[in-house]
């Protein structure tokens, strides 16, 4: 794992933001706010409801929250990017504009681990994990990756196959492996651990957990500002 320099941000890439639009308004806008802070990236929104975020929104209708929906609405805002990346940004996840220098080769996928959890109890939490809200990656790639992956299952399998980050559980399809390789950015981005999630973060024995989190500061006021 390595921590990357920082350059300039990517100018021939775009941003697909992704949601369900599950999350309440206030919380929804107020993460869109503070990606349009750090970037001057154009985004492609890909949502579950008709919205107006991005240069383009592709609104794939109520298909629901699961993991697997969230890899087909990435795909379908792939296939409408022009550039040659594509940053995976989510709807509960705070960013830097370090993460968007980050320039990976065109053969692997790209995740920053510098990522905290957001708790609502008033606490950052860290836990060393693979994570899409942190993936970046050639949009040729992403593409032929997940269109592999569809190829396969054109339906939800449902039966225990995890569908997870790309170059990591593809021998679960029996599919080849894309390379993948985990760096840091030295300001962390921040997902809020919240009910309107696929999932909540369980705790491990190796987790940190702080109250405050430079530069973000205090868990309980970043919670209040952002979530409400």
């Amino acid at each position: 794992m390595s921590i990357l320099d920082v350059g300039e941000a990517i100018m021939d890439a775009v941003i697909l933001y992704y949601t369900s639009n599950k999350i309440p308004d206030f919380f929804a806008t107020n993460v869109r706010l503070e990606l349009l802070k750090v970037t001057d990236l154009p985004i492609i929104s890909i949502s579950q409801k008709p919205m107006g975020f991005g240069y383009e929104n592709i609104c794939v209708g109520e298909i629901g929250a699961s993991t697997y929906n969230v890899y087909k609405q990435i795909l379908a805002g792939a296939y409408k990017v022009g550039a040659k990346y594509v940053f995976c940004c989510e709807d509960d996840t705070l960013y830097t504009p370090e993460h968007f220098t980050i320039t990976p080769p065109d053969d692997t996928f790209y995740y920053n681990r510098n990522r905290w959890i957001m708790e609502g109890w008033g606490a950052f939490r860290y836990r060393n994990r693979t994570t899409m809200c942190g993936c970046i990656a050639a949009t040729e790639l992403m593409i032929k990756t997940l269109e592999a992956r569809f190829k396969k299952y054109p339906e939800d399998p449902k039966n225990g196959i995890p569908w997870g980050e790309p170059g990591r559980v593809e021998h679960h399809y029996g599919l080849p492996k894309p390379p993948l390789f985990y760096f840091k950015t030295k300001i962390p981005i921040v997902t809020f651990n919240h009910n309107y999630g696929l999932c909540r973060r369980r705790r491990s024995p190796e987790d940190i957990i702080q109250s405050d989190l430079e530069p973000w500061g205090n868990a309980v006021e970043l919670w209040r500002r952002i979530h409400g």
